[in-house]
């Protein structure tokens, strides 16, 4: 079971994403992110937000089939982003799997929130990812196993020290390594053949496989 959380970032290849809301259980769109879903032709099974970014009245007025969404309409002086209320909601309704899209734009300041929020559903026991045409971007513990996917993987320490035990099927591999946040060592890195693995004796890391 997987929900998908569809975020007011940037989206370019919208034929990308249908793979991703195709094979989804559930979908909840956050605030004006609801353009994201029209234009995938996938309307969500929850809208929630402050509506700050979006104009309801037109959008319903424009586009009828949005008047039977189930909407929760948030307080604007609220204590979390409309991402995260989003994805709090994934998990009342049970879902530990949860792929989140839109999520990278030009607010940066969102950008980061992000992925500090993987950070939390992590810490919740959610296996949670970002996507987009680029990126895939998980948060782990103790053990990362990846099938190739992409060209690059990053290993970039959340916590002020991370020890890396070992590493398999890395180009450039690590072992008992203290890996700083201030230190780029991690940085684009690559999976040769088809699978790698990354084990951690200390702290949390973000992976990021990507391409140019």
């Amino acid at each position: 079971m997987r929900a998908v959380v569809v975020a007011n970032g940037h989206i370019s290849d919208y034929d990308y994403y249908k793979a991703i809301m195709s094979g989804a259980d559930f979908v909840i769109c956050a605030d004006g992110a609801i353009v994201h879903c029209i234009a995938l032709d996938r309307l969500p099974d929850l809208w929630i937000g402050d509506f700050d970014s979006c104009n309801q009245v037109n959008l319903l007025s424009q586009y009828p089939q949005l008047k039977g969404i189930k909407r929760i309409t948030l307080d604007t002086h609220k204590d979390v982003t409309d991402t995260h209320a989003a994805c709090d909601i994934a998990i009342e309704q049970g879902y530990a799997n949860i792929t989140i899209i839109g999520a990278i734009g030009t607010r940066f300041d969102h950008t980061i929130s992000n992925i500090h929020l993987l950070e939390y559903l992590h810490a919740k026991g959610v296996r949670a990812c970002i996507e987009n045409e680029y990126n895939t971007i998980t948060v782990f513990d103790k053990e990362l196993k990846l099938t190739k996917k992409r060209k690059y993987l990053s290993l970039i320490p959340l916590d002020s020290e991370v020890v890396v035990k070992n590493t398999s099927g890395l180009l450039y591999p690590l072992e008992n390594f203290k890996l700083p946040r201030q230190i780029s060592r991690g940085v684009s890195n690559e999976i040769i053949g088809d699978s790698a693995v990354v084990t951690l004796e200390k702290g949390v890391m973000l992976a990021i496989e990507s391409n140019d």
